[in-house]
């Protein structure tokens, strides 16, 4: 059931797209990307390609397990899943 629920929910293209969509959609989104783009490059510069990668490597690894927990808890969707099913 787990899996069912990951596949239905973690691993959905639908979902990730249209979270994309939104996202893009956002108000500021793009300044704010703009900004993270020009900062990213100036400490690229500073600390050279391999630290900066190593550094956004694991600042992604550490940030997906706070956006995998907000995405699992899905802002009540998880529990009428469940009520629903029958679990």
């Amino acid at each position: 059931m787990q899996d069912l629920l990951t596949e239905l929910l973690w691993r959905n293209e639908e979902i990730s797209e249209a979270a994309d969509r939104l996202r893009k959609s956002l108000p500021g989104f793009s300044q704010a990307e703009q900004a993270y783009d020009d900062l990213a490059d100036q400490v690229q510069a500073a600390v050279g390609y391999d630290l900066y990668d190593r550094f956004f490597t694991q600042l992604m690894r550490y940030t997906s397990y706070e956006v995998r927990a907000y995405y699992s808890l899905g802002l009540g969707l998880r529990g009428e899943l469940a009520r629903a099913l029958g679990l």
